[in-house]
């Protein structure tokens, strides 16, 4: 039971302060308006990113071992959480939060000694060490995994419910390694996602009780989820092999590599705004919002479930690196040229 009281907490927590905090919300203009690429009808309020951090803080209070060896990544989290709330109210500019999530993960690799050392033994060659490029290595996968998660926040549910998923491994990789102040704060934080999700997945009970996380959300999120990739693979005896971590967080690596590509093959802005993500070609091919949150949340559990399992049941590194790489390629092949799937998926239908 006491190991449940952290997320309780956390989950009731963060409903009820995305409850409380609706109307100091609309008072403060802290709204996402529609128009442009936005498809909702009404404002909604953007403080469902404040109200899991502070829900997430509040349910550590119960957990004070894990508080001292984590230290820096709630600091960091508290800098993210304010950053993105400021951006979710004047909007700042897409090179200002970048410079933010650089000095984070600098901050990580420099004074908390917190990088990617090894890359495991992708090769069948012995484990890949970085050497020198170990922080410029980290400093670029902790950018990738935060954008490709705020790229995914666009539709209801999909961001938060994806990072439940990799929280839920995560949870189960600190669970297998003993490790017990990370598990303290990952199920602590998951507890707070649920939380949030109460408000944000599309079910008809959620009413006029709509509520977005924002910047403030979907930063402090995907930093999290770089720091236990990190964490949870590197500087112990006993550990995860790195190839699993990029099966957990597939869904979003594979999507944030097409719809880069893509942009580059049109000579346009790696970082340019649209609407060709994932599910926003499937939705384009005529499948609901439910539908759409369902089947990716699936296949993110599927994904993650291919890692774990497989590293569990004894398949060799280089096995997993191959297999995720093929999945790579064929995700690549079916949405790299997107009108030409949603002609041929009408077609079939």
């Amino acid at each position: 039971m006491p190991f449940l009281a952290p997320p309780l907490v956390a989950c009731c927590l963060t409903a009820l302060l995305i409850v409380l905090l609706r109307r100091p919300a609309e008072r403060l203009r802290l709204l996402d308006h529609p128009g442009g690429r936005k498809r909702h009808s009404h404002p909604v309020p953007l403080t469902g990113g404040i109200a899991l951090t502070l829900g997430f803080y509040a349910a550590l209070l119960l957990s004070f071992g894990a508080l001292g060896k984590l230290g820096l990544l709630l600091a960091l989290i508290a800098v993210l959480a304010f950053i993105g709330l400021i951006d979710d109210l004047i909007e700042a500019s897409p090179r200002g939060k970048l410079a933010v999530q650089l000095l984070a993960a600098l901050l990580m690799t420099t004074w908390g000694e917190h990088r990617l050392v090894s890359l495991g033994d992708l090769l069948g060659n012995g484990p890949l060490l970085l050497g020198a490029w170990s922080i410029p290595f980290t400093l670029f996968a902790t950018v990738a995994v935060v954008n490709g998660i705020n790229m995914l926040d666009g539709l209801d549910g999909l961001a938060g419910g994806l990072v439940a998923v990799m929280l839920g491994y995560f949870g189960a990789f600190a669970f297998w390694l003993g490790e017990a102040d990370s598990l303290a704060v990952i199920v602590a934080l998951l507890g707070a996602v649920l939380g949030f999700l109460l408000f944000n997945v599309p079910h008809p009970w959620r009413g006029r009780w709509r509520t977005f996380m924002g910047d403030a959300g979907s930063l402090v999120l995907g930093f999290a989820v770089a720091w236990f990739t990190i964490d949870l693979t590197q500087r112990r005896a006993i550990a995860v092999p790195p190839v699993v971590m990029l099966w957990v967080v597939g869904l979003v690596l594979f999507d944030l590599f097409t719809v880069t590509v893509r942009r580059l093959l049109r000579r346009r802005s790696p970082v340019a705004a649209d609407r060709a993500h994932i599910h926003h070609l499937l939705q384009r091919c005529g499948l609901s919002s439910r539908t759409t949150w369902a089947l990716l949340i699936f296949a993110n559990v599927l994904l993650g479930a291919i890692g774990a399992i497989g590293w569990r049941a004894g398949v060799s590194e280089p096995v997993l690196f191959g297999a995720y790489l093929a999945f790579g390629l064929v995700y690549l092949a079916a949405f790299l040229r997107p009108r030409w799937l949603i002609r041929r998926y009408r077609r079939a239908a």
